[in-house]
């Protein structure tokens, strides 16, 4: 069981995504993303707070080396949500690491940085928060940030639909890049293909900063 190495990340389209990007890697240790349900069965939905109770449990495992390395990955979500937005979800995590004795340093200048955290045993934990580890926001922002140039007229109307639903609109604003995002999915060949497959099907660009940086910080985390 110490040789695994854990990314534990919120939601299931997010481990497909996460599995999808790390297939690709041929210079990284195996890797196991894992959302909540995975690592505790009486779980019965993933998100943030199940996350969060994981990886307590999850953090004790590695500072005693029953999992060799661990990474986690959060969506930053907005500030105007209560509690959420970069700075709220960093400063939940670091409280969560300083509880277990993590030796916390300071937030990263630039964007795209991500930050790998030491424990007195030894042990690493590495967090990224979604998009780009300084700025409010989720994944889907990344993915939106990241589509090819073929795709940007296709996109552009998707977005421009969910901006003029006015009275129609459903969902609050800071859902706006998850609608953007499933509308140009739903718009596809293969309608409402996921982001996963999007990816692997080559409407991302792959050598787009985010997936480069996200990469890199992977390599630093369990390498």
């Amino acid at each position: 069981m110490a040789n695994r190495n854990v990314l534990l990340v919120e939601g299931a389209s997010d481990q497909k995504f996460f599995k999808q990007l790390l297939s690709g890697l041929s210079d990284i240790p195996e890797i196991e993303p894992k959302i909540p349900r995975d690592v505790d069965a009486q779980i019965y939905r993933n998100g943030l707070q199940p996350l969060y109770r994981q990886l307590e449990l999850q953090l004790g495992l590695l500072i005693r080396g029953q999992i060799n390395k661990l990474g986690v990955i959060v969506d930053a979500d907005h500030s105007a949500q209560t509690n959420n937005g970069f700075e709220n979800r960093r400063n939940q995590l670091v409280e969560l690491l300083q509880k277990h004795d993590f030796i916390i340093t300071t937030t990263p200048e630039e964007m795209n940085q991500g930050e790998c955290f030491k424990h007195p045993s030894g042990a690493e934990i590495g967090v990224w928060i979604m998009p780009n580890h300084q700025s409010d926001g989720m994944i889907e922002d990344l993915f939106l940030g990241s589509v090819i140039t073929e795709q940007q007229l296709l996109l552009g109307h998707a977005t421009t639909v969910i901006n003029n639903l006015n009275e129609h609109k459903n969902f609050a604003t800071h859902h706006d890049s998850k609608a953007k995002l499933s509308t140009w999915l739903a718009w596809q060949k293969e309608p409402g293909i996921s982001p996963s497959y999007a990816y692997h099907k080559g409407l991302f660009k792959k050598d787009n900063s985010g997936f480069v940086s996200i990469t890199d910080w992977l390599k630093r985390v369990f390498d």
